[in-house]
């Protein structure tokens, strides 16, 4: 008999296991299929998926945590709060857990919704985020987000001081965070009632709404920061650079202006000012307000630059160039600023005409709406005036290369005789004789604009697809190679084949047109600590560009790593007198650190 009940019960237990087992794979289906929604962004499925997870399973923790994450992101900051308390009942030391319920609370109360939490009912949510965040602080005392979240909370109180000693804390710990400094300077600002709390709610409000896209209201909400603290900066500038986006620029100038009675000396100010003036055409007040903030910044190259420009349209040729030299001073590779310094140079020396100058102007304004052919009927007409005028040329040269009229791209870069123009001559002959197709040389293009905007897995791909597309690409190849040795240093036995497949490619050796390709060559086997090979690669590039300040820096580095320090020293000092800017360069490379003790060196770089 007792065998009997023995063996009932077994298969009691053995059902129940199988109930229970079926019931937590169908509880993890769920909870993975919720997973996959909330990080897809389809928060409404991932809502009423990680419901019935916790129907199903009411004690899983993470089942609560997660549905609390999608309320959050939904902004219905108090069903969040409940379902982040939720998994805190099965999960009391969760940190992130504390953490989220922090912001959550935090959130609620700036967005007015209540909280309905077991111990406290409906609570203040600032009150709720500090115990939140000071529990996370009694089990992990060193975490920085609760930290600077925990001072979030204490400033939405009032409490200041105990705000600013939150984020000190957080600062000792990490003290590079910009954000928890902003917000130190923030309190620090609201304890000495530089503006008042509510005025500060009015322009994070302000904030948010600029984020959302909605700049009308973000205006409303900043100008009610101005009512209640009428010394409010930042809500002036916000204002300011509002109203400048939205085109509303005699409005922008009177916010400037409001922003400087408070900051007198703030050279941001005055050169946002400038170009406020000069898109109401108030050229004489734009030069005096690019003046003011050079007066204060005098490194300040963009006031340099934009001052040059306005001086250029007012016909004051000598102070236009003084100005452009003043910017190139601190950028000297600013081809901008360059292209408004010969232009403005050509027309002092009598090459070209002020008319011509303007027709290139409106060319551009025409090619940046779209007019592609007016673009080309006034810069025709510009250079028809003056036939040396090289940037009306290069323009037009450029344009017809977009067209793929690559006859016509050839003879107006010809006539232009640019570094551009040389290079864009190359590419034109290339592609007229099929060595690859355009879309190689497109994809080249987005690579090396998505590198200077150091987005370098895209840049790679791009370059990549270019060499596919366009095997024979010269300077895809050598693009990809330089990008692997000098911004990533990774993969450099590819770069070396890519580098030399370059070389190859355009005839080898004897290339007066492409030393970089050498150059690109040399750096690949610097990074590789092939120092003899590379010194070898540099004077080949010098060979046939003796001038190149880079190309003299690098073989200055391969000199020294190969044992040859007064050769190392009149590479670098070439290099310093073709282009300055290598001083602060050679300051700090750790490779001169062997031979800074010595006299030449020091005369070199003080």
């Amino acid at each position: 008999m007792r065998q009997s009940q023995h063996l009932i019960w077994i298969c009691l237990l053995l059902i129940l296991l199988c109930t229970f087992t079926v019931r937590g794979d169908e509880v993890m289906s769920l909870f993975a299929r919720g997973i996959q929604e909330l990080n897809a962004g389809r928060l409404d499925a991932a809502l009423e998926t990680f419901k019935q997870v916790t129907t199903t399973a009411p004690d899983f923790a993470d089942g609560h945590y997660h549905l609390g994450l999608v309320y959050y992101e939904k902004g219905q900051f108090g069903a969040a709060a409940a379902a982040f308390e939720q998994t805190l009942k099965f999960l009391p030391r969760d940190v992130e857990a504390l953490i989220h319920l922090g912001l959550a609370c935090y959130k609620a109360a700036g967005a007015g919704q209540s909280l309905a939490l077991r111990d406290v009912g409906i609570a203040s949510g600032a009150r709720q985020a500090v115990k939140a965040y000071r529990t996370a602080l009694e089990i992990q005392p060193h975490n920085v987000k609760a930290l600077n979240n925990l001072g979030l909370a204490y400033q939405a109180l009032g409490q200041f001081d105990e705000a600013i000693t939150a984020y000190q804390e957080a600062l000792l710990l990490s003290p590079h965070l910009r954000e928890v400094a902003a917000n130190l300077a923030t309190a620090r600002d609201l304890q000495r009632g530089t503006y008042s709390l509510a005025a500060y709610k009015h322009y994070r409000t302000g904030m948010q709404l600029k984020r959302a896209g909605n700049s009308e209201a973000a205006v409303a909400a900043w100008k009610q920061a101005i009512g209640e603290s009428p010394r409010y900066l930042q809500a002036h500038l916000q204002l300011a650079e509002s109203y400048f986006e939205g085109g509303a620029y005699e409005r922008a100038i009177s916010a400037y202006l409001s922003a400087l009675e408070l900051r007198p000396d703030a050279a941001d100010i005055f050169y946002n000012l400038g170009n406020s003036y000069l898109y109401t055409g108030k050229l004489e007040s734009a030069v005096a307000a690019y003046q003011r903030a050079v007066e204060i910044h005098p490194k300040m190259a963009s006031a340099w630059a934009n001052m040059g420009t306005v001086l250029l349209e007012l016909e004051r040729i000598d102070a236009a160039i003084a100005a452009c030299e003043k910017a190139l001073e601190i950028v000297p590779a600013a081809r901008q600023i360059q292209a408004t310094l010969t232009t403005a140079q050509g027309i002092k020396s009598g090459q070209w005409t002020t008319q011509a100058y303007r027709l290139w102007q409106r060319g551009i304004a025409a090619a940046n709406r779209g007019d592609t052919q007016t673009a080309i009927a006034l810069w025709r007409q510009a250079v028809a005036l003056s036939p040396n005028y090289a940037q009306a040329h290069e323009s037009l040269g450029w344009t017809y290369f977009t067209l793929q009229r690559f006859d016509d791209a050839v003879q107006a870069c010809q006539a232009a005789q640019t570094s551009f123009a040389v290079q864009l001559i190359t590419f034109a002959r290339e592609l007229k004789a099929g060595k690859y197709p355009f879309r190689a040389y497109q994809l080249w293009e987005q690579g090396r604009r998505a590198s200077a905007a150091g987005e370098l897995e895209q840049a790679v791909a791009y370059l990549s697809q270019a060499i596919a597309e366009g095997p024979a690409f010269v300077e895809a190849h050598n693009t990809l190679a330089w990008l692997y040795a000098d911004k990533l240093g990774t993969n450099l036995a590819a770069a070396e084949k890519l580098a030399r497949r370059a070389i190859l490619l355009s005839g080898g050796t004897d290339m007066p047109g492409r030393p970089h390709l050498h150059h690109t060559l040399g750096w690949v086997l610097y990074k590789q600590g092939r120092y003899a090979e590379a010194l070898n690669a540099f004077e080949e590039a010098l060979r046939h560009s003796p001038n190149n300040a880079a190309y003299l820096y690098h073989a200055s580095l391969a000199a020294l790593k190969n044992s040859r320090p007064p050769q190392a020293l009149a590479y670098l000092a070439q290099a310093i007198a073709e282009d300055a800017r290598w001083v602060e360069t050679a300051r700090t490379q750790r490779e001169f650190d062997a031979i800074r003790w010595m006299p030449r060196f020091r005369a070199l770089i003080p």
